[in-house]
């Protein structure tokens, strides 16, 4: 497989009227049709998208009026296929991310008027800033918890191997069942064929860092940020920036929700 690139083999394409659908073979198109024609449950929506699950399906739909879909999706055409090309490619890579089930394209003639990505849910499974409350809520021991971040460092290391740049790694969007496995989502933010430069692992580091550093001491975040470094980095000279740059993450999050009239949420609860 060459890097960063995917077999295309994986999907069949086929057209349904204005629907051009890329779909995993072993799923009907018929099924397929019939949960995205279903309202399902509403997990997020917005002026651009609305997330929705369908039995065990997560369904992510474009939305807006028809002119700004037309621009949006007809020139940034790369923009809105890159949470699709990046899970084909981590999943042909042995990543761990919720499995694709299709990608559908809204065509005239030409054109792109909006899209769908449908993936499986994750079910019975919490992010890792969950899973890292709940361990110490239960009073695991030290090892536990070394252990724990030990599987999850070789997790990352293993995304960053194959050439993808993830720019929001924050404990949120890794989840785990039994802290040994590990799945990446919100995959939109993957950057397919990209140096994986000092700025942009620092940028990792920091929301990491800050995914943790409420819940466990450096006695234990140090360590595994050391283990997502390269034998050319410094861990002393690089965690005085990696602190620096969450302090600044911090306050400016803050800001944001000081203006929502929000406080920092407890992992427990989210």
């Amino acid at each position: 497989m060459t890097r960063n690139t995917y077999s295309e083999g994986m999907f069949q394409c086929k057209r349904k009227g204005l629907l051009r659908i890329h779909h995993d073979p072993a799923i009907k198109i018929e099924t397929i049709l019939e949960n995205l024609a279903s309202p399902g449950t509403t997990i997020k929506k917005s002026f651009r998208s609305e997330v929705r699950q369908v039995s065990d399906w997560i369904i992510k739909e474009s939305r807006g009026n028809i002119v700004s879909r037309f621009v949006r999706h007809t020139f940034q055409y790369q923009n809105h296929r890159r949470h699709w090309d990046a899970t084909c490619y981590l999943t042909e890579c042995g990543i761990r991310v919720p499995r694709p089930i299709a990608f559908i394209e809204k065509c005239l003639p030409g054109l792109h008027i909006g899209n769908v990505l449908i993936s499986e849910t994750l079910e019975g499974q919490r992010n890792v800033e969950q899973f890292m409350f709940t361990l110490i809520q239960h009073g695991v021991g030290k090892d536990t918890l070394i252990r724990f971040l030990d599987n999850l460092a070789m997790a990352i290391n293993d995304l960053v191997n194959t050439g993808a740049y993830h720019a929001d790694l924050s404990g949120k969007n890794i989840f785990t069942r039994d802290g040994d496995k590990f799945w990446f989502i919100d995959l939109d933010a993957v950057i397919l064929n990209t140096e994986y430069t000092d700025e942009r692992r620092l940028r990792n580091h920091i929301q990491l860092y800050d995914s943790f550093c409420d819940q466990i001491s450096d006695h234990l975040l140090v360590p595994f940020i050391t283990k997502l470094l390269p034998g050319s980095i410094d861990t002393r000279v690089w965690m005085p920036k990696v602190r620096e740059g969450q302090q600044e993450r911090r306050r400016r999050i803050e800001a944001i929700w000081e203006k929502q009239g929000k406080t920092r949420p407890n992992p427990g609860l989210k």
